[in-house]
């Protein structure tokens, strides 16, 4: 099992992703305070591990944080 702990995080650049894709993530969110989905998400920012991407940010509605994990698919 991967200890998360010891993880190199790196923080990557969510704004040179394009535009709609920026607001495709930024649209298509849960919240698990909320217990909703789509609420929306500001403050983004992106990391990279070892085998996953993920942006962070806040919850618009009740302002807690949230996470999407980015799923990148190969395209064949």
């Amino acid at each position: 099992m991967t200890d998360l702990l010891d993880e190199k995080v790196i923080e990557r650049d969510f704004f040179a992703r394009p535009v709609e894709e920026q607001s495709d993530f930024l649209a298509q969110t849960w919240c698990n305070h909320c217990m909703e989905v789509d609420l929306g998400m500001i403050n983004p920012k992106e990391f990279e591990g070892k085998d996953r991407v993920w942006i962070e940010g806040d919850c618009v509605k009740c302002g807690n944080s949230t996470v999407t994990e980015i799923v990148e698919e190969d395209e064949e």
